[in-house]
């Protein structure tokens, strides 16, 4: 080994086998200490202790919110670790410089599929639909630092460099003032804030940004070929804008006829999705061929290919797992292998011991280029009336690091000839950032306070001849029937109309970004969501013709991740201010309602989420025959209400309530009362008694004057178990049944029934009735009455 500066040279001597050693000729030799002689093994070792490395410390780092990009940056900088002797020993062993070279070329294999998966995923037509916002934000987040950079290495930096120090340290200055949009998808994503606000404003800001990084890199490309061969540099920028036309009017037609040549609702097939990943490899060596960076091609292949359904969410299903799962995290640590602690700590020059003017022009440079990209991205926000801890956590997200930049400084080290020391400093930079920031987001940005409700939006205050707003969402087709006859129950009237606002929720498969559109406002047919929001435009359009002038319809579709839609939800019905949220049951039955077909329980995590966020009273539908009731005098429509006692059974009352205008519904109020053993022990005369009482005293009159749409039943019950047989006695002479949750809540008449409970979001007598063996096809109508932050 010599050294120069700082710069360590190492020699070593190697000998070759040929033909080389793929396989290992023993089952054991590798583990009883022979370096390097047999690829294949000691590749499958070094995979598997990285893997399983990165999953134990991501075990334990990931429940303090700590990413896993940093678990796989640990892995690698402890597998470099030279401070012990005896580890170094070994780990020479197992990670011999022989072998780094499949190790090296695996990982750079799985970046770049992993910069083509993340170009498949990405929506360019947002940065068409950005707003000016984003866009002043996504240009200020690139070209402010970059400036900055600049001129602090031109007038200060200047005085301590030299020539080609300033040069490594304009290009530091250009990498740590990147925005990549991979990173900040990925952050987003990972703090599950991908389509709130905030969320949607970054990751447009983010792919503005992405083209100045494209075009930034494309120029320092290009700059380089000149250098190194100014009379073939028109030859290859020539083919390089012929590459980029090929994708542009050749490969993307062809990826749209490809989906032409695809049925509505069924996959891609599986020779299409090969030949693409076949372009991918193409793409790469075409690129590198003209003299750019082998990730060029695939990146820009991969943002030709329509993202979603049907292509782009079958070529992301095919490598989703092994880049993410197997590829990235080897990519990511051995990076982080390059990085010697040592290095870091050396902050002297080792020739006249004098302090290292490269490390601290490197740290002045990442600090200012670092505080100008937050002031830059805070400002913008402010001047648009942003709350100041939204702005500044904007900014934070426009500052994240990640992998991209990692990748980049790793490049940048082989091609210019980086110091250890300081190259060392800027990886560590690189992971404390990575580590920090999505912390400091996660306590300084919560998208949930913006649902805390001080308004009350519920039935029961509605006040009389208002009209009333009901959000309905819709995951299947089968969910439409039920929702239209809930729907119809309620009679919209002239005197009480109903706006429905209906959200088709799609899960995001294939795209990076989360898509909302309005039906209503969408001037352009999209076809990649046509066929499924089809049938749903219909359908309402047909039943708000049959209300005209007391029913309004207005469709949406919502794209996002299954555990954030709903985010989705809830600012719909807080943007709307809607009274009621509709949601199906995550349990779907046979026709005859005796068997369960299908259980999603994203789904049913989706609903615990809605009630626990809604700014408005919530329902859960529950549908056990699948078919459209038709309204008439001959058909009537049969609904009972299951009164207890509380809030949400008041709501139930109230929404029932509604439908006894409908003259083709009968609605039958069964109260229960507790037996006087239990009443006398109970502390039942209370206010909410006095409430409940109340409200029923108009049903009772109306029961007594012999009206024969209204029925009123009281039943007198010792305790849970009686109630549940009069309740299964009841299932199976009604079209619908609705009752109120009331969580947590035990009374004398469903004592004994709450430790048996299944589904707690459904309540008690909710989970009674949607039990398997309960008679009867039945729908079931479980509400929730919203919950307010004056709520005890």
């Amino acid at each position: 080994m010599s050294t120069e500066g700082n710069e360590k040279i190492f020699y070593f001597r190697s000998c070759t086998y040929l033909p080389p050693r793929v396989n290992s000729e023993k089952l054991w030799s590798n583990l009883r200490g022979l370096p390097s002689e047999n690829a294949l093994p000691m590749l499958q070792m070094q995979m598997c202790l990285i893997f399983f490395a990165t999953f134990f410390f991501h075990l334990f780092l990931g429940r303090l919110g700590i990413p896993k990009f940093t678990s796989m940056s640990i892995v690698g900088i402890i597998f470099a670790t030279t401070f012990n002797e005896i580890w170094a020993e070994r780990r020479k062993k197992l990670f011999f410089f022989d072998s780094q070279a499949n190790l090296g070329l695996l990982s750079a294999f799985g970046y770049m599929l992993f910069l083509f998966y993340i170009g498949v995923k990405t929506d360019m037509s947002v940065v068409h639909r950005s707003r000016r916002t984003a866009t002043n934000i996504g240009s200020i987040a690139i070209v402010a630092p970059f400036l900055c950079g600049v001129a602090f290495v031109h007038f200060h930096s200047r005085k301590y460099l030299d020539l080609a120090q300033q040069t490594k340290l304009l290009v530091i200055s250009g990498l740590f003032s990147m925005t990549p949009f991979p990173v900040i998808s990925s952050v987003l994503s990972d703090l599950k804030i991908l389509n709130s606000e905030l969320g949607r404003l970054g990751q447009s800001s983010a792919l503005v940004a992405e083209i100045f990084n494209v075009f930034m890199i494309s120029i320092l490309a290009f700059t380089k070929i000149i250098y190194q061969s100014p009379s073939s540099a028109w030859i290859y920028l020539t083919a390089a804008i012929l590459f980029m036309l090929s994708v542009i009017f050749i490969i993307r037609p062809a990826m749209f006829w490809i989906i032409k040549q695809t049925p509505e609702g069924s996959s891609v097939s599986d020779h299409y999705v090969y030949c693409v990943l076949i372009m991918a490899l193409l793409s790469s060596y075409a690129t590198h061929r003209f003299g750019f960076f082998a990730l060029f091609g695939p990146f820009i292949l991969g943002l030709a290919i329509p993202e979603g359904p049907p292509l782009g969410t079958a070529i992301i299903k095919k490598i989703d797992t092994f880049v993410n799962g197997i590829l990235m995290p080897i990519f990511v640590t051995t990076c982080a292998m390059r990085i010697d602690l040592r290095d870091f700590m050396n902050w002297r020059d080792k020739v006249d011991g004098k302090v290292d003017d490269f490390m601290v022009q490197t740290v002045v440079v990442i600090i200012v280029t670092s505080l100008v990209k937050i002031i830059a991205c805070t400002l913008p926000p402010l001047y648009r009336s942003m709350p100041l801890n939204d702005a500044i956590s904007l900014s934070l997200i426009m500052n994240c690091k990640g992998i991209v930049e990692m990748a980049g400084y790793s490049v940048v080290r082989d091609v210019m000839g980086v110091p250890d020391n300081v190259f060392a400093l800027v990886m560590m930079c690189i992971i404390v950032n990575a580590t920090v920031t999505p912390m400091i987001l996660s306590n300084l940005y919560d998208p949930m306070k913006k649902y805390t409700g001080y308004t009350k939006r519920n039935i029961l205050d509605l006040k009389s001849n208002t009209e009333f707003r009901v959000l309905a969402c819709i995951h299947r087709p089968d969910n439409i029937p039920s929702t239209i006859n809930l729907l119809e129950a309620t009679y919209p009237a002239k005197e009480e109309p109903v706006c429905a606002y209906v959200l088709q929720l799609i899960e995001l498969i294939g795209r990076a970004s989360p898509i909302f559109i309005c039906h209503q406002l969408q001037k352009k047919r999209n076809d990649s969501i046509s066929f499924m929001a089809e049938k749903l435009i219909d359908a309402f359009q047909n039943f708000e013709q049959e209300f005209k002038d007391a029913l309004v319809v207005n469709t949406f579709t919502a794209i996002s991740p299954a555990e954030m839609m709903y985010d989705d939800i809830c600012t719909l019905a807080l943007n709307k201010f809607t009274s009621l949220i509709v949601l199906p049951f995550h349990k779907k039955w046979s026709s005859d309602g005796s068997s369960t077909e299908l259980e999603d329980e994203s789904l049913r995590e989706l609903n615990f989420c809605v009630m626990e966020r809604a700014p408005c009273s919530v329902g859960i539908l529950i549908e056990k025959a699948q078919m459209t009731h038709i309204f008439s005098p001959e058909t009537p429509y049969t609904v009972c209400l299951l009164f207890i006692g509380g809030k949400d059974d008041r709501e139930a009352f109230f929404f029932a309530k509604r439908m006894t205008k409908n003259p083709h519904v009968r609605l039958t109020v069964v109260r229960f009362l507790a037996s006087k053993n239990n009443e006398s022990n109970s502390e039942i005369k209370d206010w909410q008694t006095v409430l409940d009482t109340r409200i029923l005293d108009d049903i009772k009159m109306t029961n007594k004057v012999g009206d024969a749409y209204v029925k009123y039943i009281e039943k007198v019950v010792e305790d849970g178990p009686e109630t549940a047989l009069v309740i299964r006695s009841l299932a199976s002479k009604y079209d619908l049944i609705i009752v109120g949750r009331q969580l947590g809540v035990e009374t004398p008449q469903t004592s004994g029934l709450l430790q048996w409970s299944e589904y707690p979001e459904l309540g008690v007598l909710g989970d009674l009735l949607a039990s398997t063996d309960a008679a009867g096809k039945a729908s079931i109508f479980v509400i929730q009455q919203q919950r307010t932050a004056n709520d005890v």
